[in-house]
């Protein structure tokens, strides 16, 4: 079966595993907390592409390992200046091999907020050069695959690599499409910031923009935050490798780098901010109302998030938090006097949430809602 038609086959049964994707099977950190719910930007993983025993790239006496530890780490000291209240980690620091699973654990154990993995790209035609940035994914025509496999498939490196990467299968585009599907829930914000990070090449690199795309890296296969996987330049390619082999080039990457990582952690952090605001203003409505007001509780949980939580669905930004002291925090919508309305609340929030039902509270005082209904004459 050609790889088209394998392609193809495969994508029939991505509805039911994007949906998995969705729940959040693969997106969590070791203490089952979300990245995407801190609203900040603490903490960024920076991953040298390659290393030790595997070279990446090798051109005229040029090896991408070299090239990507030198660009991360200058990325890392610029970061730490510009932005002190940011922890910048390393998959690697030094010339040393390390399997591309553990730099996704490196990073979630870490409980990090970005992860960049750097890289070198090259190809056959030595004409094809520039900059792209990529993310866990998959295209309806899989295209691009090439790149992929080349970078995946060092894991031939690790000795039981069939093992620790559950099933991949080097060589085979099915695989590749599995795999693409791990960071489904950061999808978008990982798309987002690839965007602005090809924003600033384009503004300050004298290489063309090749672009964004989705990719199945298994590089970025479990990383519990957005993450994406960049390319500057070909070794292949000439001028683009006395560009990036240069300090000067290397500089200018990783300034190019540290100027979107900057644009993107304040849209971040903006963005949380004007919800956290809007979620203070809702509460102090409906401490202002008066008397008896009825809720749909959509969540019950032993932790506080963020009103523009991932887990508040088209609810983001709108729910109400409760405290209940020694237990959790409650998750509500509404705050109506009228039960009726408060039940047509609930038969639309049961589209997200199946287990959403009405409650009531007057003022900080929960009541049963038979109590609230009685009392309020409904």
């Amino acid at each position: 079966m050609s790889m088209s038609s394998r392609i193809v086959r495969f994508a029939a049964a991505l509805p039911v595993l994007l949906f998995a994707a969705a729940a959040g099977l693969y997106g969590r950190n070791a203490d089952g907390t979300d990245n995407a719910d801190r609203g900040k930007v603490s903490k960024v993983v920076l991953d040298a592409g390659h290393g030790g025993k595997d070279p990446g790239c090798v051109y005229k006496n040029c090896l991408e390992k070299d090239v990507t530890l030198s660009i991360a780490k200058k990325l890392g000291a610029m970061i730490q200046k510009k932005y002190p209240d940011v922890e910048v980690i390393y998959t690697r620091s030094t010339d040393v091999y390390v399997p591309l699973a553990e730099r996704g654990i490196i990073a979630n154990k870490a409980g990090a907020d970005l992860f960049i993995s750097i890289h070198i790209n090259a190809a056959t035609n030595q004409n094809a050069r520039g900059t792209s940035t990529h993310v866990m994914g998959m295209d309806k025509q899989g295209k691009n695959l090439e790149v992929a496999m080349r970078e995946n498939d060092v894991v031939v490196y690790e000795d039981d690599y069939t093992t620790r990467y559950e099933g991949y299968n080097a060589g085979d585009p099915t695989s590749y499409i599995m795999f693409s599907l791990m960071q489904y829930a950061y999808q978008d914000q990982s798309m987002k910031f690839a965007e602005i990070v090809q924003k600033h090449y384009k503004q300050d690199l004298p290489m063309p923009d090749r672009g964004t795309t989705q990719e199945p890296f298994l590089v970025l296969w479990r990383t519990s935050m957005p993450s994406v996987l960049t390319e500057i330049g070909f070794l292949s390619n000439a001028t683009d490798r006395t560009y990036v082999t240069s300090d000067k080039g290397q500089t200018e990457a990783a300034e190019a780098l540290c100027e979107a990582f900057g644009e993107y952690k304040r849209q971040v952090e903006s963005r949380a901010n004007v919800v956290t605001q809007e979620k203070a203003a809702q509460l102090a409505d409906q401490h202002d109302q008066e008397g008896i007001l009825f809720y749909v509780q959509l969540s019950f949980l032993d932790r506080s998030l963020p009103a523009n939580s991932r887990k508040f669905g088209s609810y983001r930004g709108k729910v109400i938090e409760r405290r209940v002291a020694g237990k959790g925090y409650r998750y509500l919508i509404g705050g109506v006097a009228d039960y009726q309305q408060a039940l047509q609340l609930q038969r639309e929030a049961r589209k997200e949430f199946p287990d959403a039902f009405v409650v009531a509270y007057e003022g900080d005082r929960q009541l049963s809602v038979k109590t609230a209904r009685q009392q309020t004459g409904q």
